[in-house]
């Protein structure tokens, strides 16, 4: 339950900045990772699983080596405080995260754990903002389904 809520709450905080981002205008420059990340929160809600993956996709894509080299070589400790420094690194995170629900919803379980070992592996400090402004880390959310998954199975 608690899981679900902080999806949800994710969701509902990447919705509201995306919007106003949007708001700012829509000039068909280049996505931002954000615009990316908050379309593929939307899209998984609507259970739209072929936008997830171009969403995902085109945020790994266009984003994966910056939210790499941000993960590696940020020089400082990346923080609830910071993390807002980070967008190509949290887009990225949150992106793998998301596909990784896609794909469980979709009953293709392996390759959801797939992806959440691998936002484990190379993305462990990427954050997410909810609604309320507070940050989560997606790497932290994604042990706790591994975890929740090896219980069930056992």
């Amino acid at each position: 339950m608690v899981l679900k809520n902080l999806i949800l709450s994710g969701f509902v905080s990447v919705v509201c900045i995306g919007l106003l981002q949007a708001a700012e205008g829509g000039d068909g420059a280049r996505p931002s990772p954000t615009d990316l990340a908050t379309k593929a929160w939307v899209a998984l809600k609507a259970e739209d699983h072929e936008l997830v993956s171009k969403l995902t996709t085109q945020c790994f894509e266009e984003f994966g080596d910056e939210a790499v080299r941000q993960q590696k070589e940020s020089g400082e400790e990346i923080s609830k405080e910071n993390a807002s420094s980070f967008p190509e690194l949290n887009s990225v995170g949150t992106c793998l995260f998301i596909l990784a629900e896609s794909l469980s919803q979709q009953g293709n379980k392996e390759k959801s754990q797939a992806t959440l070992k691998k936002l484990i592996t190379d993305f462990p400090e990427c954050y997410c903002e909810n609604k309320q402004g507070y940050y989560w880390k997606p790497a932290l959310a994604a042990e706790k389904r591994l975890a929740g998954a090896t219980e069930k199975s056992d």
